[in-house]
């Protein structure tokens, strides 16, 4: 066969024989885009049930838990009578985090004397205590700030207006690059859905690997070299169809940023696409069947994740679990890259992302042609057994 009829082969086995294929590449990226977008949806973390244990029920004391609740982060919804029942209703997980405000807050507050509140957040779930931490440390600093101007512009006889700038010299502006509203959604969603992008690519090309094992009479003597090229340019480019749909849907539905040319994302897809084919081609070919191919591919999936630093930062990892991920997931190369230049626009090292992925394809590909004749002699070997056996 040549090229020509190969592709056509492939393409009548994908969308006739085995439409699976189509749904690997075009639904893994495109359904985790919506069920991830929708997850995501609210951005940041609000609301986070909290409840209160007022010990002083004085006039700053009651101020102190209506800025409290005024806070989108924090819903109070429950006043503890004691401290007991304050822990226990941490322990309940009826609430995430609790104020304790002592006794003598005001007091101290009057004598010049520093009266210190109790935060307490469930911190099994880094994201709530990250997030309620920073948020309520920043309501009692501002509160914090307000009393002491205010009482010394009453003891003075001098305007706040005055006082504020001698009081509080320093002042503190945050200004959050690429990612304003600290929204979870731009974060999460492009690097679950590039993985699942991966995962929809293995799933595709082994498919169509493990299609021709099991049908070598078709294949007519076809070389292997020009069998497994024309596999790489069909489920590439379908492939590359299957991401620009990605950007179009992320950006128009949910208004992921997309501020770098599509010529530098799209040079950076291709040469993912490339490596994540030719090693999954390579893998396909050592199982005899594919539903062993799939439980591996599926076993591969988190640590892609884990070790791309998506998550977790690449250079917070030993230096060895560094090497690991830098050779054998190609996720590694892409999903940071991707995001900086979605959010960004542009990415540090966006000439060695594309090489390192062309390197991990080619070298998986020069591979791909032996692993390919290792299958289809064991292929050829079970045949003859299971002749043999029938005409026995």
């Amino acid at each position: 066969m040549n090229l020509r009829q190969i592709i056509k082969r492939e393409l009548y086995e994908i969308f006739l024989k085995d439409p699976r294929r189509i749904i690997f590449i075009f639904g893994a990226i495109l359904i985790y885009l919506f069920l991830f977008g929708s997850l995501y949806e609210p951005g940041i973390v609000k609301h986070v049930p909290a409840i209160i244990y007022d010990e002083d029920q004085s006039h700053l004391s009651r101020k102190l838990i209506k800025n409290i609740d005024d806070s989108e982060t924090f819903e109070i919804v429950q006043n503890a009578s004691s401290e007991e029942a304050m822990l226990q209703a941490l322990d309940n997980k009826e609430v995430y985090a609790a104020i304790q405000i002592p006794r003598d807050f005001s007091k101290n507050i009057a004598l010049g004397h520093p009266a210190t509140v109790l935060y307490m957040v469930n911190g099994a779930n880094l994201v709530f205590a990250n997030t309620t931490a920073t948020a309520a440390q920043d309501i009692i600093n501002n509160y914090s700030d307000n009393i002491a101007i205010n009482y010394t512009s009453l003891r003075l006889g001098l305007s706040q207006d005055i006082l504020t700038p001698k009081i509080i010299p320093i002042h503190y502006n945050l200004r959050m690059m690429n990612n304003p509203i600290q929204t979870y959604l731009f974060f999460f969603c492009i690097g679950l859905s590039m993985t699942a992008f991966e995962q929809g690519l293995f799933f595709a090309v082994g498919a169509s690997v493990h299609y021709d094992l099991n049908h070598l009479s078709e294949l007519n003597g076809t070389p292997v070299y020009k069998l497994i090229f024309g596999k790489l340019l069909l489920h590439w480019s379908l492939a590359t169809i299957a991401f620009i749909s990605f950007l179009f849907l992320a950006g128009h539905v949910w208004y992921v940023p997309v501020k770098a040319s599509y010529i530098k994302l799209l040079l950076l897809n291709s040469a993912f696409c490339f490596a994540v084919l030719c090693l999954g081609i390579f893998i396909a070919a050592f199982f005899i069947t594919e539903l062993k191919f799939v439980k591996v591919s599926l076993v591969y999936v988190v640590p892609a994740f884990i070790f791309s630093g998506y998550t977790w930062p690449l250079e917070s990892m030993p230096a060895s679990m560094q090497l690991m991920a830098k050779i054998f997931f190609p996720l590694t190369w892409m999903s940071n890259p991707i995001r900086d230049l979605l959010l960004s626009g542009t990415t540090n090292n966006l000439i060695q992302d594309i090489l390192m992925l062309l390197s991990i394809g080619s070298v998986c590909l020069v591979f791909s042609v032996k692993a390919f004749n290792y299958g289809r002699k064991k292929h050829e070997q079970l045949s003859a057994r299971a002749n043999l056996k029938f005409n026995y």
